[in-house]
């Protein structure tokens, strides 16, 4: 394999860019980053370092002008930083899918306009566009910050009336509200590429603790026909969005519909089990788009089960590693919060009653 030389720049130093690193160097090429923690995960990997924060420009400017290629492996970063530093740079995927993601109503509007369904959503910045919302969606509904939520973060479900008691520390905020959809259960499609080649990993099943992903499974059983009918309608929708590079969209299923409920322009927690799982990952695929490679749609290689390990997992790690074919990744950081993503695990050659009967021995 002829080995590539390109220095690639990752804005963001977390475990996404620690592994997408990873599989850029594998390829032969150089990795900068920049993060404003000095201790970031990528620093175990990445050939050189700038620590500094999000909106340091002059920083900005300098990773971006000691590299072939940028990209960014975190979304809260301004846009208008980012406006200025493709006008100047190669950020190959561009920032289009960045900026629109970084508002939860630009990508519902998108999704509408580009052929996905979605739930009923309102703009909500007052009260009196909250109480409309509720009036016209029922309870219970859900309000999210437009901007900046995460993980369950800036989001409540509002069951009662007294619930808007929660929302009003948001108002003034730009929001939504959207539909209370009591969904079977959430996939996400993950696609990398641009134009007429744009790949797809597999459809995974998606289960979430606390609004955070725990287990990712994949395959998994959901009729054939809908899972082609998500890849190609997520493949259209980027294409047609004019989304370049990586993106991964998290669909809510209901009987046999599927809603886009949000997306992400960088690498997903719920693509770690490609590592091992595909003859792919996913970040083995956006290093080669990063670098001008050839790239194909991957296969699956063995079933798999991917469990995140947040702080309050950290114990149980030994236990699941008595499993056979399991894989630990931790990402070297050093406060366990309880509910931080230290790691994950994948297992392959395992269904998911079988990790559920394996976490049972935790009980």
């Amino acid at each position: 394999m002829k080995l590539n030389s390109k220095t690639v720049g990752i804005i963001g130093g977390g475990q996404l860019g620690m592994m997408l690193a990873e599989s850029l160097k594998k390829l032969g090429a150089k990795v900068i980053s920049l993060d404003p923690n000095s201790e970031c995960s990528i620093t175990h990997v990445c050939d050189s370092f700038i620590c500094a924060p999000y909106d340091d420009l002059d920083a900005l400017e300098r990773l971006c002008a000691s590299c072939d290629v940028v990209t960014y492996e975190f979304e809260n970063i301004k846009g208008s930083d980012l406006k200025l530093l493709n006008e100047k740079y190669n950020i190959k995927q561009g920032i289009k899918s960045l900026v629109d993601s970084q508002d939860r109503l630009v990508e519902k509007d998108n999704a509408n306009k580009h052929g996905l369904k979605t739930v009923k959503y309102f703009k909500c910045n007052t009260e009196e566009d909250l109480d409309n919302a509720i009036a016209s969606l029922g309870l219970p509904c859900v309000y999210k910050t437009r901007r900046e939520g995460y993980d369950g973060h800036g989001q409540v479900v509002i069951k009662t009336i007294e619930d808007k008691e929660k929302v009003k520390p948001y108002l003034g905020v730009d929001g939504i509200v959207e539909e209370y959809l009591k969904f079977d259960y959430e996939a996400s499609v993950i696609m990398i590429g641009e134009g007429d080649k744009i790949v797809a990993l597999p459809v995974g099943h998606n289960i979430h603790k606390n609004g955070i992903l725990d287990i990712c499974e994949v395959p998994f059983n959901i009729p054939n026909e809908m899972a082609e009918a998500m890849k190609e309608k997520s493949i259209e929708f980027m294409k047609n969005a004019g989304y370049k590079g990586i993106l991964c969209i998290e669909y809510f299923i209901k009987d046999n519909a599927f809603y886009f409920n949000e997306m992400a322009p960088r690498p997903h927690n719920s693509g770690h089990y490609s590592i091992e799982a595909l003859n792919y990952s996913q970040y083995d695929l956006f290093a080669r788009y990063l670098l001008d490679l050839d790239y194909e749609e991957p296969k699956i290689m063995h079933k798999a089960i991917m469990k995140n390990i947040l702080g309050v997992d950290l114990k149980n790690v030994d236990y699941y590693l008595k499993c056979p074919n399991s894989y630990l990744h931790m990402y070297y950081k050093k406060d366990a919060k309880p509910q931080r993503k230290m790691g994950h695990i994948t297992f392959l050659d395992m269904t998911l009653d079988e990790f559920l009967q394996i976490e049972k021995g935790l009980e």
